[in-house]
């Protein structure tokens, strides 16, 4: 039976990218995430590579792209669907292969199979059990290997509250850092936890994984001058920015997002 999430999910999936091309601002977002990521990569491209929680794929390619085995997985089989298409429309088809899954319960995959794991759009927030996806993530890798990890920063959750001048919710909030995915459908409304950074390097060292970088998305407030990034020029220059404050943990409190990188020892 599908779960809230999964509908939402699922019912967005036609129309998920053209969401995020609205804004100037995710194109940033995503050079980002990716630029700290490529970091990180293995050398040696016979290594799999697992993107978890997929989505439609924007993340998996690039990896396809770079020249390795990619195995997509979600919980939605309609986001997999797309990034179906658009893996064979990029003509990689012969290496990519297709799981529908939660993060959380990976049992389908043998130990220490990949080499490298993605799992941007935050799946580890989306997840019913963070803890347990994270030891997967960890049973999951080889030794030696590296997962970059995006999650909600719970930090910035507070704004939300304060912005609608919630006392209850916000309480509510700072006790469990969960919060609810408001979906125009109330069936496809879903929890998801924010994490503070604490949070992370204690589920990471629960499951062996040694916490390597961290950094914020984004701490220049870009979301609100989405205008700004409409030059190129201007765009590379406050990308350049960008990545310096927020490989600065100092900054971390400022940016909606955390992305690590775990290393397996």
């Amino acid at each position: 039976m599908r779960g809230p999430c999964e509908k939402y999910h699922d019912h967005v999936a036609s129309i998920y990218d053209d969401i995020y091309k609205r804004s100037p601002y995710w194109e940033f977002y995503y050079a980002l995430s990716w630029n700290h990521m490529k970091e990180y990569l293995p050398r040696d491209l016979a290594v799999e590579v697992h993107d978890v929680g997929c989505g439609t794929g924007v993340f998996g390619l690039k990896l396809l792209k770079a020249g390795f085995r990619v195995l997509f997985s979600d919980l939605s089989t309609r986001m997999l669907e797309v990034t179906r298409r658009k893996v064979s429309d990029a003509g990689y088809q012969d290496r990519a292969e297709f799981l529908k899954l939660d993060m959380a319960d990976m049992g389908g995959i043998s130990d220490g199979r990949f080499g490298f794991l993605s799992a941007q759009g935050d799946p580890l927030s989306l997840c019913k059990d963070p803890r347990k996806a994270m030891s997967e993530v960890a049973r999951t890798l080889a030794p030696g290997g590296v997962a970059v990890l995006s999650v909600d920063n719970r930090v910035s959750g507070y704004e939300h509250y304060l912005e609608k001048s919630a006392l209850k919710g916000l309480l509510e909030f700072h006790k469990s850092g969960v919060l609810t995915w408001l979906a125009e459908r109330k069936e496809e409304r879903f929890p998801f936890r924010a994490f503070h950074p604490t949070e992370i390097r204690k589920m990471a060292a629960a499951a062996r994984l040694e916490v390597v970088s961290m950094i914020g998305k984004t701490i220049l407030p870009l979301r609100k001058h989405p205008g700004l990034l409409e030059d190129k020029r201007a765009f590379r220059e406050l990308l350049r920015i960008e990545q310096k404050l927020s490989s600065t943990e100092s900054n971390l409190g400022r940016a909606s997002h955390l992305q690590v990188v775990l290393r397996k020892s």
